[in-house]
């Protein structure tokens, strides 16, 4: 139906945005509805080349010719979905899967009052969620021996009954006797030409020296922990890990996905034209706001770009909706 050129045609638009992602094959894998976009926009930037006459005194403007046309555009979602957030960061979401198992000897050195997270890996470095059963134990350092070269950094523990570890903090030779060590945390000992510093106790006890978050799988050391703040105590953690799933968002390769997108008109007024583009670049752009004093509705922002379709469908098309 013809609307006359004189009728008044206002737009108030509003409408829903669809996503269909294309494999690795560059096959399209289904529309996705990515959910509430409070803005949606499209650019469109045209290159020209000018011929100018300079037959005269003034320069003039003799012909223009449209040589490019780039049709861009904007996107904020506001559906902060596993889909969508995978999207924005450019990675895959999973399910990561955690079995059941007892560890044991996990090696950290620790620092008072800070946090650490249980079965961080290479191939895990988020580490491990839902453990119980966490206890921590000093690891064991050598035992002091007699006329012994000793370099900076170089641990022991008492040669009998031991209790503490202790760091070399001057450089030397043990003396032919042990020493009288003096445990008080950061006190030092001369031995030979060796200063040892007492850095931590070998036995740590739970809520006295540290605290466990069994569901998050972290272990704080307390400021008061009998653990020093300046030299790294090695520990050695045991835990049991439980059967548990969460999902889990990794980033690979470049962060930009390519896909057709649909969007379909529901104007509160004017005609409802739809838009699709069969060939279409994502790349995420813009904060994703994790904390802010002044809180907000979290959107992730993206640019778009309407490219030619592989087959050379076109770049956009606009569609009225049925009548």
């Amino acid at each position: 139906m013809a609307i006359a050129s004189t009728t008044t045609q206002r737009l108030v638009a509003a409408g829903k945005v669809y996503w269909d992602q294309f494999n690795a094959a560059g096959v399209k894998t289904g529309e996705r509805y990515l959910g509430l976009t409070p803005g949606f926009t499209v650019s469109v930037k045209s290159d020209t080349i000018e011929s100018y006459s300079a037959e005269t005194g003034v320069r003039q403007l003799d012909d223009r010719t449209l040589i490019s046309v780039t049709r861009t555009g904007t996107l904020s979602v506001r559906q902060v979905s596993l889909e969508n957030l995978a999207l924005f960061v450019g990675g895959s979401a999973i399910t990561a899967a955690q079995t059941s198992g007892a560890v044991s000897n996990e090696a950290v050195s620790v620092l008072a009052d800070r946090y650490y997270q249980l079965g961080a890996t290479v191939a895990n470095p988020s580490g491990v969620r839902n453990v119980t059963s966490i206890t921590a134990t000093a690891a064991t350092p050598t035992s002091w021996a007699a006329t012994t070269a000793k370099a900076l950094g170089a641990q022991v523990q008492q040669l009998s009954s031991p209790t503490h570890v202790f760091q070399c903090t001057t450089a030397g030779t043990t003396g032919g006797t042990a020493p009288t060590w003096v445990t008080t945390l950061g006190g030092t000992t001369t031995d030979g030409t060796v200063t040892w510093t007492c850095i931590g106790i070998i036995t740590p006890v739970l809520g006295t020296d540290y605290t466990v978050d069994q569901t998050a799988g972290r272990v704080y050391i307390l400021p008061t922990a009998r653990a020093s703040a300046t030299y790294p105590v090695p520990w050695l953690f045991g835990y049991t890990k439980t059967t548990v799933s969460r999902d889990q968002i990794s980033t690979a390769g470049l962060p930009s996905a390519y896909g057709a997108l649909r969007y379909l008109a529901a104007n509160a007024k004017g005609a409802n034209r739809d838009l699709y583009g069969c060939n279409v670049m994502l790349a995420p752009t813009g904060d994703w706001i994790l904390s802010a004093d002044d809180p907000k509705y979290v959107e992730l922002e993206f640019e778009v770009s309407f490219s030619l379709g592989a087959n050379g469908e076109p770049a956009l098309m606009i569609d009225g909706q049925a009548y």
